[in-house]
Order: structure tokens, then sequence, then C-alpha cells
């Protein structure tokens, strides 16, 4: 995919986020920025209860917003381009540091019994990271076990 292509679904992916705030009447601006592997767009909003309302109930809100925009890019796509990452309020980053700090404790937890640990189900992004933090840890493998809200992350001894 070109360059000129994937800085027109940044653009593109500003201005649907931006008119999805405004008809939701939250009064907030959205900054976008395009890295080596995503789109990434942040949401800062003049009240916090607005950051709260977009960020939702343990982040389903900008996990709907994230998946509404990667569809509405992906639907014009001939290739696949780069995901869309939402965050409000630096709640994402917050997010992956928590994520990865419970995927080192239970490496820790695993390699002291040497038995797997299983993990709680988590979304799809959620997962992504914990595996991709376990990578990085000698000793342990991971894989995924269930199906749908089920689905969750297996640490095994290696």
């Amino acid at each position: 995919m070109s360059e000129a292509t994937e800085t027109n679904d940044l653009d593109r992916a500003v201005v649907l986020l931006e008119g999805i705030l405004e008809r939701m009447a939250i009064a907030a601006s959205v900054e976008g920025e395009e890295g080596d592997d995503k789109l990434l767009l942040r949401i800062e909003c003049e009240e916090e209860e607005n950051t709260q309302r977009i960020i939702g109930r343990r982040g389903q809100g900008v996990d709907a917003f994230q998946h509404l925009l990667n569809k509405m890019l992906g639907r014009d796509r001939e290739e696949r381009g780069k995901p869309v990452i939402v965050d409000a309020g630096g709640y994402r980053e917050r997010h992956i540091e928590r994520l990865e700090t419970l995927a080192e404790r239970m490496a820790a937890q695993c390699l002291e019994a040497g038995e797997a640990v299983d993990l709680n189900p988590m979304s799809a992004f959620d997962r992504r990271i914990v595996h991709m933090r376990l990578a990085e840890i000698d000793g342990v493998s991971t894989q995924s076990e269930g199906e749908g809200d089920r689905r969750h992350i297996v640490v095994l001894p290696e």
C-alpha cells in the first residue's frame, strides 16, 4: 500500500471519528498519528465526564470506536491497511502497561509452580498484547483457548 493511501486513511479516520463524536454531542478534538504498524487516533475531551463516556466500562467504548473505524475504512480498501487504534485520555497506554505487568506476573507464577496458568477471558486486542509480552520472556510459551467471550490465554512452562 502506498504512503499516500495510508495518509488518506489517517485523514479519513480522523474525519469519521470527529463526525461520530459530534453526533454524540461530545466536545473533543482528535489527533491522528501514523506509526510503522498502525494509525493512532487520540481523543482529548474538554470534560473528564466525556472522556469516561468515550472509554466506557473496561474500555468497551474505545474498543467499539476502534472496531467501527476499522470496518468503515476496510470496506473501501482493496488491500489490508494499517489498523486504527483509538485512545482517549491516555487510557490505551495505561491499559497496555497493566496487561504487560499482568503477563510478567503470570509468567513468574508459571515458572515458579512449573505448571500452566490460565488467564481470564479477554479481547483479541488484549490477548495480542499479552502474547507479545510473554514471547519476550524465556521459559514460557502461550496459547489461546476457548471460543468467543470465553477465549483466554494459557501460559505454559517450556
